[in-house]
């Protein structure tokens, strides 16, 4: 994981993986792979109710959308959009408003804040195939169906501030102005709040990773794809450690959430296994045209 920002690292909550998901293929997918997805209930604490998180979520991207600037452009939103909805189609209807949003940053990221997920044209340039985009979106859905950012900012508060309760827009933005001034001003919370935030992430991260592989190959993707993306994007090379490297406490957070994925594929049914990832001339052609536009936007 790699953070850009501490006050992003503190405001939004990060979930990605960085630098670090057709037609035919899918059709097969689909007949033969038959596997529902299973959402465990959150169950750490969070002071937010569901309208209140809504409401952190819309601070919370105003100050994102305010730093980095936001991809205006239906054409390239399309494609992705339409990814998203296939995966968004295996979760409970009160998903269905998440919005994906491409953001330029120097970085490949990927983040949600409330409803909401954020890609950077990067990361869509880092991308093999549609495969790798859905496994994507299931794991940040699955940070967004278990609440992370509002249980993370809940804790925050909490440890921060000695906050345990909110109420409306004004009330939530006057505590994360208190909470992000006190980082600023304090070297030891600016710690504290970044060690909160690993920690819970940590925690997330195998459940968020579960969520991705079964919603994208109840979607129709190749759930292999996802494995895929996160073993080259964290460099792991193939590999989940052994019990030497348990042993001697050399294997790192990357191996071991290696190694789970891995776990969890293996729980699918073959068919969705064998689905093989491909990039079709749409991807290709959407992918083209995001780094283009970024080119030109560099120029």
């Amino acid at each position: 994981m790699h953070i850009v920002h501490i006050r992003v690292l503190i405001l939004v909550a990060l979930c990605l993986f960085a630098p670090f998901v057709f037609v035919g293929a899918t059709a097969r997918a689909q007949q033969s792979c038959s596997v529902t997805l299973a959402l465990r209930a959150p169950t750490a604490a969070n002071i937010f109710s569901i309208q209140q998180e809504r409401t952190l979520g819309d601070i919370e991207a105003k100050w994102v959308e305010s730093k980095y600037h936001t991809v205006q452009d239906e054409e390239l939103a399309a494609h992705v959009n339409a990814i998203a909805g296939r995966v968004l189609s295996q979760f409970p209807h009160d998903l269905a408003q998440v919005h994906v949003i491409l953001i330029d940053t120097p970085e490949a990221q990927s983040f949600n804040v409330g409803p909401r997920i954020y890609f950077t044209r990067k990361m869509v340039a880092s991308l093999r195939n549609d495969d790798e985009l859905a496994g994507l979106l299931g794991h940040e859905l699955g940070h967004i169906q278990a609440h992370q950012n509002a249980v993370i900012v809940s804790q925050l508060f909490h440890e921060i501030l000695g906050v345990n309760a909110v109420s409306d827009e004004e009330d939530i933005s006057e505590k994360l102005r208190r909470m992000l001034d006190s980082t600023d001003r304090d070297t030891k919370l600016l710690r504290k709040a970044a060690q909160i935030i690993q920690s819970q992430e940590g925690i997330s991260q195998n459940e968020a990773d579960r969520v991705a592989l079964f919603a994208s190959a109840a979607a129709g993707f190749s759930p292999q794809a996802y494995m895929e993306l996160f073993d080259r994007s964290a460099g792991t090379n193939g590999s989940n450690g052994s019990i030497l490297t348990d042993f001697l406490g050399a294997t790192t957070s990357d191996l071991r959430r290696l190694r789970e994925i891995k776990k969890t594929l293996r729980q699918l049914p073959l068919p969705c296994r064998e689905i093989v990832p491909a990039a079709s001339a749409e991807f290709l052609t959407w992918q083209a045209a995001v780094i283009s536009d970024l080119d030109s936007a560099r120029r």
